[in-house]
Formats: C-alpha cells, structure tokens, sequence
C-alpha cells in the first residue's frame, strides 16, 4: 500500500487512546523498574501523555534494543521532561540521546497551520495558558531547562550517566542531525516544527528505526507536515498505536 493511500486510511480512523490498567500492570510485572518510573512520571505531572502513551514509548525503545539497531534516540519537544525520562531509562546507558526543545516559550504557529493552533498560540500568548494538571504552563517558567534537568536526577535518570544532551533553542538553528537516528519522538505541535524535525531526522533514520508523532491527531499543522512529508515516500509502515508510529523498512 502506497504511504498516500496509509495515509488515508488512517485518517479516517483516529486513534483511541487505550486505558487499560491490565495492559499497565503486565508491563510493569515485566519491566518493574520501568513501570515504577512512568508512574512517578505521571504522579509528579510531567507530561501530558497518558500512562499507555508513556508505556509505547517505552516498549518500543525496548523493541529497538533487542534488534540492537544502531543510532541516537531523539526527542524533540521535553516540556517538563515526563517522556524524555522515559525513553532516557529505556535505552541502554550507553546509547546517545539528544533532546532538543527551546526550553522556554513555543515559537508562534506559520500559515500552513489551521485555526485551532492559531487559537492555541493565542491562549499561550495571552499568558492564559494552563500546564499539566492546571499548573503553570511550562513555557512561562523562568528556568525550564534546569527544571527538566532536575526531573530528570530526582526520578533517577541523571541524563550525564545515561548519554542524554539537552539542546536548547529554535529547531531551525539547532537541529542539526548528522548521525543515524534508530528512534525519534516528536512533539513539537506546530508545522514549521514539525517539517524541520522531519527534514532533518528522516534522512538519518535507520533500517528498522521508528519516528513517534504525537500531534498527528491533535494539531491540524502537525499532521499537514506529516501528510506532505510522507505523501511521495516509500519504504515506510504506519502503525496506530497510542500516537502514529511511522516505521522505517528494514
């Protein structure tokens, strides 16, 4: 099937976010210290993803080591860190992750974004905005990248003994990738974003290796870029998971 035609399909069929507490505690039997630290994750207000997003993440780095596929693990887009801890513990120690975001306020949205992003930004920019659990909105707080930072030694992942570098700024000044890639989670919300994540990663992606999309059903400029990305593209597999996973053949 055509990446066009995956494309379709999967628009016509949106995701359902599982909520199942078996399928978390089968994981957590298997993978205890894992499962322990996506439930702090989620207890401290980390992330917005849900606990069965968090668990995909994980299962597929997981996934990733035991092919043994080459390649960095990428996030673009932190907040306060709750995933990129996530996937930071998943991978092996040695195994190099960069995680770039600006640390601060999100850029403003671009023309190929629709309404709904435009009214978002305009919230955030009001200074209106409420973070996760209706606390600060992250992009408000003074010191952000020192806060991820913290998240990340406080729930025992220091991101220098597990390979982890945090890239701050614009991804069109900072997100120069010229390394294979294995696994990359973008959540980067608006188009511009998205696009330059894409032209950047996908190129370096590995036989094998996966690009999460966590907007593709939440922010119509995320899912133009993926949409126009992809559409020409071969070699690919789109699986709907708790977010749109997009696999590289290999």
């Amino acid at each position: 099937m055509s990446m066009a035609a995956q494309l379709r399909r999967l628009s016509r069929h949106p995701v359902a976010t599982l909520r199942s507490p078996i399928r978390a505690g089968f994981f957590t039997r298997r993978h205890p210290e894992l499962g322990h630290l996506i439930g702090q994750v989620r207890a401290r207000r980390l992330t917005f993803l849900s606990h069965e997003c968090l668990i995909d993440l994980a299962e597929a780095v997981l996934a990733m080591e035991r092919r043994g596929l080459p390649g960095a693990v990428v996030e673009a887009g932190a907040a306060l860190g709750g995933s990129a801890i996530v996937l930071g513990k998943a991978k092996a120690p040695s195994r190099p992750m960069k995680v770039y975001d600006t640390f601060g306020m999100i850029p403003p949205p671009a023309d190929r974004d629709g309404r709904d992003v435009h009214e978002r930004y305009a919230a955030i920019a009001s200074g209106k905005a409420t973070g996760i659990g209706g606390e600060t909105y992250y992009g408000y707080r003074d010191n952000l990248l020192g806060e991820v930072g913290d998240n990340f030694r406080t729930l025992g992942v220091p991101a220098e003994a597990h390979s982890v570098e945090f890239v701050q700024g614009l991804y069109e000044d900072t997100l120069r990738v010229t390394y294979p890639v294995a696994f990359a989670h973008v959540d980067c919300d608006w188009y511009e974003s998205v696009m330059t994540c894409l032209r950047q990663i996908e190129p370096r992606l590995v036989p094998g290796g996966r690009l999460v999309i966590d907007d593709y059903d939440h922010w119509s400029g995320c899912r133009t870029a993926v949409d126009e990305y992809f559409a020409g593209r071969t070699g690919y597999t789109f699986v709907r998971r708790s977010r749109l996973h997009i696999v590289k053949a290999g």
